[in-house]
């Protein structure tokens, strides 16, 4: 890519408070696994056998029976926080040569922000945002009809056979569901859903509408997007991150021992910042740039694929 020249930078008699970035702020990444923050890069964590908890052991007692004794089983997994890295040069000459709406400093820093959330999000839906990864996978067309079939389809009666199928295997409330702009746009439009409104005179649903009639605690959107075409291709070629899926877990409010979760993210604290990313700026006088830097290391693991249940391609 050919370096940008002062041009880049400077314009004759420019507007000093006004420039265009097509920044975003629609993630949702940071909102679907709790975040545990840990010390090692890696490590074991504990998990107590799912069966000892939901069979009942207790005994009826005839007098001087002596108590029977339950067990419990305990195994363990391990998590790996990759680290990610990524820097942003300031050469002097364009700090000397910029106009006053370009703010070179601080619009590096805030893309390099926008960077780390991008990557956080589409790597978090490539490891739990497709078939495979839980215990229940359904496939539009097959497993159940799609929701864009506005005449067969039932998605409240979808909802509530992926919230029976997580509780009577785990004893938990599915609470959460996760479906991709595209999956919400049609499901603001379902008659069935509409139906649960009618005396309203909405001829669309919101996002809350849509919690309500499916009965989920939380509703979350992924609306981001973004370029998978390499730089300087022909063509830009966009997209949703988050397709035209969606996903019901059980998630608690926090992390804690004992605490059964979909998924933690875990999150090496390697410079104190943890999973939020700390932009620096050093010094390269060799290069006579200043250079601002971030990074962080997490792993977002699923830790209970039986407290997801997939809708694979919901929409058409």
């Amino acid at each position: 890519m050919p370096s940008p020249t002062k041009e880049n930078f400077h314009i004759d008699g420019p507007l000093s408070d006004i420039a265009i970035a097509y920044k975003q702020e629609e993630f949702v990444a940071d909102r679907i696994f709790p975040l545990v923050t840990v010390e090692k890069q890696s490590d074991k964590y504990f998990i107590w056998t799912k069966g000892f908890w939901m069979r009942n052991a207790v005994e009826r007692r005839a007098p001087g029976d002596e108590y029977p004794e339950g067990r419990m089983q305990v195994s363990n997994d391990e998590y790996y926080c990759d680290l990610y890295h990524l820097g942003y040069g300031i050469p002097d000459e364009d700090v000397k040569n910029q106009d006053a709406a370009i703010e070179l400093e601080i619009t590096g820093s805030e893309w390099l922000a926008q960077q780390f959330a991008l990557n956080r999000e589409i790597k978090l839906a490539s490891d739990i945002f497709t078939t495979g990864k839980w215990e229940t996978d359904v496939v539009g067309g097959t497993g159940f009809v799609v929701w864009s079939d506005y005449d067969n389809s039932d998605p409240i009666k979808d909802i509530n056979t992926g919230k029976q199928t997580i509780q009577k295997s785990t004893g938990k409330r599915a609470n959460t569901l996760l479906i991709g702009q595209e999956v919400f746009d049609i499901l603001t439009e379902h008659p069935l859903l509409l139906e649960k409104f009618k005396y309203t005179g909405e001829g669309i649903l919101d996002v809350e509408q849509v919690r309500r009639a499916l009965k989920v605690d939380t509703l979350i959107v992924g609306e981001a997007v973004y370029e998978s075409s390499m730089e300087g291709a022909a063509s830009a070629t966009r997209g949703y991150i988050w397709g035209k899926n969606g996903l019901l877990l059980h998630v608690p409010p926090r992390p804690g021992l004992r605490v059964a979760a979909a998924g933690y993210t875990f999150t090496w604290n390697i410079d104190g910042s943890g999973y939020t990313v700390a932009i620096s700026s050093t010094r390269q006088d060799w290069r006579d740039r200043d250079l601002l830097k971030g990074k962080h290391a997490f792993d977002h693991k699923i830790t209970g694929t039986d407290l997801g249940y997939f809708f694979s391609a919901a929409v058409t």
